[in-house]
């Protein structure tokens, strides 16, 4: 009995977790596509140039949100936890980028459809994932 509370709590605790990053990808994806929009529409760029800008303004929101509001981690481990966040983003640059490149040079779709679709299989499939290593809620979990 004890032990199927525990792993409900567990269960709850991860969907919480989830939940918060997605919120949070939320936002980072608001950021990115209103710097891609503003860069590509605004000022005229073009959107295989404006891709990578308006990426990395999304990866700040995404680190800084998922340390302290999903994962809930309150260490004062910024340094290594960035060098490893880096690393997982490094990777997802280059699997958006190309996802993007893809999409819009091989289909009809709108650029922000490419970048959101991309954006979702990169975060689920990868990211998330990996973030779940690098960041540590307080009770553990």
């Amino acid at each position: 009995m004890a032990l199927a509370l525990s792993r409900a709590m567990q269960n709850d605790s991860r969907t919480g977790t989830l939940t918060r990053s997605a919120l949070v990808g939320v936002a980072a994806t608001v950021t990115d596509l209103a710097a891609l929009w503003l860069l590509v529409a605004g000022l005229g760029v073009a959107a295989t140039a404006a891709n990578v800008p308006s990426l990395l303004a999304g990866v700040l929101v995404q680190f800084v949100g998922n340390k302290h509001f999903a994962f809930q981690d309150s260490s004062r481990r910024y340094l290594q936890q960035g060098a490893a966040f880096a690393v997982v983003e490094v990777g997802a640059l280059a699997l958006n980028a190309a996802l993007f490149h893809v999409a819009v040079s091989a289909s009809p779709l709108p650029f922000l459809l490419a970048r959101l679709l991309g954006s979702a299989v990169v975060y689920f499939a990868f990211s998330y994932p990996l973030w779940g290593l690098i960041f540590r809620r307080p009770d553990g979990g």
